[in-house]
């Protein structure tokens, strides 16, 4: 088993994760259906276990801190040393962990540390919601098999 670096409020890996993946290529209609997900999402009952490293992945996140749900940010490459006043403010007001298995070596996002971060997210989600996979992807062959896999 892989190392887990981690910053952050890590009694959230200890209550209910939802997991959100998207495949980085998607078609226009499922923006609307993501974004109705993330309206019915709240604060109180929710945390969401992500990435952010594609478009879309970026865009539910910030959408997530902006609601203040509670996220798990798993990253597909080293820790950072310094973040953005957004993610630093839910940092300190513990609505925030982040953690990765890539050590501080890993700089730039591979295809191994993109999978390894999926199957990472995948472990440690009670239920799954995946905005979009392309068909035989990595996605939808990270996703096989998974009876708690909701598409939108």
């Amino acid at each position: 088993m892989k190392t887990l670096y981690q910053s952050g409020n890590s009694c959230l890996l200890f209550q209910e994760k939802t997991a959100f993946l998207c495949s980085r290529q998607i078609p226009n209609n499922k923006i609307e259906a993501i974004s109705n997900w993330i309206s019915n999402l709240s604060p109180e009952k929710d945390c969401i276990i992500c990435g952010n490293h594609s478009q879309m992945e970026q865009m539910v996140f910030n959408k997530l801190l902006d609601k203040m749900v509670p996220v798990i940010l798993v990253l597909a490459e080293g820790m950072r040393n310094e973040w953005n006043e957004k993610i630093t403010s839910a940092l300190n007001s513990e609505r925030l962990l982040i953690i990765t298995n890539c050590n501080e070596n890993v700089h730039r996002v591979s295809y191994q540390s993109a999978y390894d971060r999926n199957n990472l997210i995948l472990s440690l989600a009670d239920q799954i919601i995946v905005g979009y996979c392309t068909p035989k992807g990595n996605i939808d062959k990270q996703i096989a098999g998974k009876a708690n896999c909701t598409s939108l």
